[in-house]
């Protein structure tokens, strides 16, 4: 792939609840694309990355008029799947699935304008679910968020309107006792029980 610039391109990492992180991707050159699809193997001497094998894959995806589209993978150093991302015009639109150095899905969502939309979920090493949380379509955090013990013990629960607590946040003991409730109105703490 001669004549690439890299340029901060792939939003990569933890989501918007753990800080999303640039990384440098390759930036195609539209030039050497002409008004159709190929598929882009990113070896990791063209990634412009030091941590990853030289002639290892590093990502992989469709091309089409020189943007991202469609499903893109990249992957760990060790050769293990790290990400799957849809992309729509060169960013980041629609699901994706992110996976730890041994393979394990440890978050998957829909990413939509920058931002993540509908549900989001997170999970332990064991496979467990630990964070299942709900955005709208601007991005804010609405309805239902839970989060898991590793066990698959319910910790905490609480409502969200517009991103603000409203409702009782409950927290739960590894085996299902309630241990503390707290009520909320319009974002302010009412009350909190032990």
């Amino acid at each position: 792939m001669g004549g690439n610039m890299y340029a901060p391109l792939l939003l990569q990492g933890w989501s918007l609840l753990m800080g999303w992180s640039l990384i440098l991707a390759p930036h195609f050159d539209t030039a050497a694309v002409v008004s159709d699809e190929k598929h882009v193997v990113v070896l990791g001497k063209e990634s412009g990355r030091t941590d990853h094998p030289a002639e290892a894959v590093y990502e992989e995806g469709p091309v089409i008029d020189g943007e991202r589209n469609g499903l893109w993978k990249r992957f760990h150093n060790n050769g293990l799947l790290r990400s799957e991302i849809h992309y729509s015009g060169g960013v980041p639109f629609g699901d994706y699935r992110l996976y730890d150095n041994q393979g394990r899905l440890y978050e998957e969502g829909r990413w939509e304008y920058g931002m993540n939309v509908g549900k989001l979920l997170r999970y332990w090493p064991n496979g467990s679910l630990q964070q299942q949380l709900a955005f709208d379509s601007q991005g804010v955090a609405q309805g239902q968020q839970r989060h898991y013990h590793d066990n698959g013990q319910l910790e905490m629960v609480v409502e969200l309107e517009d991103g603000e607590e409203s409702g009782d946040l409950i927290r739960l003991d590894r085996e299902g006792r309630v241990i503390q409730r707290t009520t909320f109105r319009n974002g302010q703490l009412v009350q909190r029980d032990s």
